[in-house]
């Protein structure tokens, strides 16, 4: 939390705006973390494990739908105006998640829920942007993915702390607080109105923005980056690594828990020094730093896979600390690395094509770490991870530097 001194010594301190709204998006995050574990479980328990398919995979095309229409100009809503169109579809979407009963009910459910969150995140970023200044920018964004990380896994533990002392049906009250959660967000950006710029209100002109074609040629590293991160690191850490732990390095569930909380920790106490630490330095070195510890990570854990039980318990627990640094050097980089590429009023609709981007890596990440495991070898799993990790960054950099010597490339008189 930043606190601005008032110029006069009887004005009390403030709240800067844009904390304000990352604190209630962290209220709305610990109430996700209530929710988050349980989806799968209350859908299965009511109409079966096919439920569960549906409803993940209607959320994921309906926030995927969203995005390409904000990207490709077919959705076109002030910042303000489609952060509360989402929280609105999301708040609809909790509330009746205790009520399905069928296979129809979960697909408007999970659509209302993945349009929702393709509303909003397209939204908060430029928000959270047009509230602080460019110097201040890093920071924030570091603090507001320090924020989000912790009041989810608080809300995860609460959870799972709750569903021992009470019965099951508690669970469904779960999703009611998930969607009261987004009330404080919605009441937070309409307080931060006054602070944002007029022309963040509306970057509708049709007539000035780019056209979709060269929207994605300037977003093109971003998006593929985007693509990298959630595809070769955050799903590998969601789906494959517990599945390679337990199965194919022999340790036992706590092993999850552990990797867990050992990566929230450092998050929570390395996240302050690794942006002060990146603070001098261009954005897309920050990126490049992330992907490098994650790839000293993965291959720590695939050299020391081959030992005894305590060596791989100590392999695990190096890639878990390395993976939340990069996810430390990745919250202070990506996103202002994103807005510098583009014009303030094209952000939206950038933002919106990077969140597809990470749709997609969510939903096809797995597979390739799923891929590797067939091997039966750990060692095989992190060592190739690695490589992919190492590829797509390489290529990232290579199209951000032709796309920079374009635009530095002087126009041919006529």
């Amino acid at each position: 939390m930043v606190i601005v001194d008032a110029p006069g010594p009887s004005r009390p301190s403030r709240i800067q705006p844009a904390d304000l709204v990352i604190m209630a998006h962290g209220l709305s995050s610990f109430c996700t973390g209530l929710a988050f574990p349980y989806t799968a479980i209350h859908l299965a328990s009511k109409l079966g494990t096919g439920s569960v398919a549906l409803f993940f995979s209607s959320t994921a095309v309906a926030s995927l739908v969203v995005a390409v229409a904000l990207a490709a100009g077919y959705l076109r809503l002030s910042r303000l105006s489609l952060c509360l169109l989402g929280n609105a579809l999301w708040f609809i979407g909790y509330l009746a998640m205790p009520f399905v009963g069928s296979s129809t009910a979960v697909l408007v459910v999970g659509t209302a829920i993945g349009s929702g969150q393709g509303c909003f995140f397209a939204a908060i970023v430029p928000i959270v942007n047009s509230l602080v200044s460019p110097q201040q920018r890093r920071a924030v964004f570091a603090r507001r993915y320090a924020v989000l990380n912790a009041t989810l896994a608080a809300g995860s533990l609460l959870a799972g702390v709750l569903t021992i002392l009470l019965p099951r049906s508690v669970i469904p009250y779960f999703f009611v607080a998930n969607a009261f959660g987004m009330i404080p967000v919605a009441l937070a950006v309409v307080l931060s109105r006054r602070h944002l710029p007029h022309e963040g209100e509306s970057d509708d002109d049709p007539g000035a923005g780019l056209s979709v074609v060269a929207l994605c040629k300037v977003a093109l590293p971003a998006v593929l980056f985007q693509f990298a991160v959630f595809a070769l690191g955050f799903s590998q850490l969601e789906a494959v690594v517990p599945l390679v732990s337990e199965k194919l390095m022999g340790m036992g569930l706590f092993t999850v828990s552990l990797l867990l909380v050992c990566n929230v920790a450092v998050i929570v106490v390395a996240q302050r020094w690794v942006t002060r630490l990146l603070a001098d330095l261009p954005e897309l070195t920050g990126l490049r730093i992330a992907i490098g510890l994650w790839v000293i990570g993965y291959l720590i854990a695939g050299v020391l896979a081959f030992g005894p039980f305590e060596i791989r318990l100590a392999g695990l627990l190096a890639y878990a600390a390395l993976f939340a640094l990069g996810e430390c050097a990745y919250s202070c980089s990506f996103h202002p690395w994103l807005i510098s590429m583009v014009p303030d009023s094209e952000l939206t609709r950038a933002n919106a094509l990077s969140n597809s981007m990470m749709g997609i890596g969510q939903f096809a990440g797995p597979g390739v770490g799923v891929g590797l495991a067939l091997s039966g070898s750990a060692p095989l799993v992190w060592f190739g991870l690695a490589l992919c990790c190492t590829t797509v960054t390489l290529l990232a950099g290579v199209l951000s530097a032709a796309i920079k010597s374009g635009r530095n490339t002087p126009c041919p008189t006529s």
